[in-house]
């Protein structure tokens, strides 16, 4: 069972998987397509296609606290199943964002540094923030958040001057459409950590979680689409050379003394990524505990059961 001193608001969970959700979008390299519609429609697609397959989860979240134990009380098989396929999953998935945030930060920060080495501390301060636990990582997600957003709506401000809308422009073809549509697919994962986060949830009302991831595939959706037209308008033609347009982007600003906002960016965007990491391991971790908690439990009360 979840510890009541480990409980995170509905608010909190809102914050961390935002912040999860735009840090994919910002340390992940450019996709297939090199054209401003596709892209912008490409990422709308698969938000939708997301959600949609989602749906079960958010339906259940507006009456319960624990799918993955609710499954396992039907039936232990697929209770077991669909915890570890998830858990698989998130791993997976955590790994994939560790590589790419070393990644980019040897292309955007430590210049000519070694990715495997910036991998592994990565990984380690990924593993340290999921054994901190979800309160902890809820607090932390939400300053993160402030800043990265702080650093962002700074750099957006400053390129004002450089955007042009004639830049929403199409011409791409349709299997990088396509190859489009299946990487930004790829960037997920959030729907999973909202399924297993969802028992350290506080709901002031039976309803309030499900409100909130509703709200979550809303203003994500809304958040990243926003981010993409501003690299496109901001960059232009020069966006599908761009391995990372946001970051391309910010270099243009120049605010007096701080000159050119790429450098914070950077460093606020590779905090996010690894912070995603360290969220998704640890919902891993709480979609088995979950199960082997409620299996536990059902031992513990047969065995009680023998005795009497």
């Amino acid at each position: 069972m979840t510890e009541s001193n480990n409980k995170i608001s509905v608010p909190q969970l809102f914050c961390v998987l935002l912040l999860s959700r735009l840090s994919a979008e910002i340390v992940y390299p450019r996709t297939a397509s090199a054209a401003a519609v596709e892209a912008i429609s490409a990422l709308i697609i698969s938000e939708l296609i997301r959600f949609a397959l989602a749906l079960p989860i958010i339906v259940y979240s507006f009456n319960g606290n624990n799918i993955h134990r609710a499954v396992w009380n039907k039936n232990r098989f697929f209770g077991w199943t669909g915890a570890l396929f998830a858990a698989a999953l998130l791993v997976g998935a955590s790994l994939r964002t560790l590589f790419y945030s070393a990644e980019f930060s040897v292309k955007n920060l430590l210049i000519g540094g070694l990715m495997w080495a910036i991998f592994t501390i990565s990984a380690i301060f990924a593993i340290y923030a999921a054994a901190m636990g979800a309160e902890a990582i809820a607090r932390a997600g939400a300053i993160i958040l402030i800043a990265a957003a702080l650093v962002s709506i700074t750099a957006m401000l400053a390129d004002i001057p450089y955007m042009r809308v004639s830049a929403i422009t199409g011409g791409g073809d349709f299997s990088s459409f396509l190859n489009e549509i299946f990487e930004r697919l790829m960037r997920g994962g959030e729907y999973l950590i909202f399924a297993a986060l969802l028992p350290y949830a506080e709901k002031k009302k039976p309803a309030s979680a499900g409100k909130g991831i509703l709200l979550f595939a809303l203003f994500s959706t809304l958040a990243a689409a926003f981010i993409c037209v501003f690299n496109c308008l901001v960059l232009r033609e020069m966006y599908g050379l761009c391995e990372y347009p946001f970051i391309a982007a910010s270099s243009l600003s120049d605010i007096a003394f701080f000159k050119r906002l790429d450098g914070a960016a950077a460093s606020v965007w590779t905090l996010c990524a690894v912070f995603r990491g360290g969220l998704m391991l640890l919902a891993a971790e709480s979609a088995i505990a979950e199960v082997y908690s409620a299996a536990r439990h059902k031992r513990r009360q047969k065995s009680e059961g023998e005795t009497l």
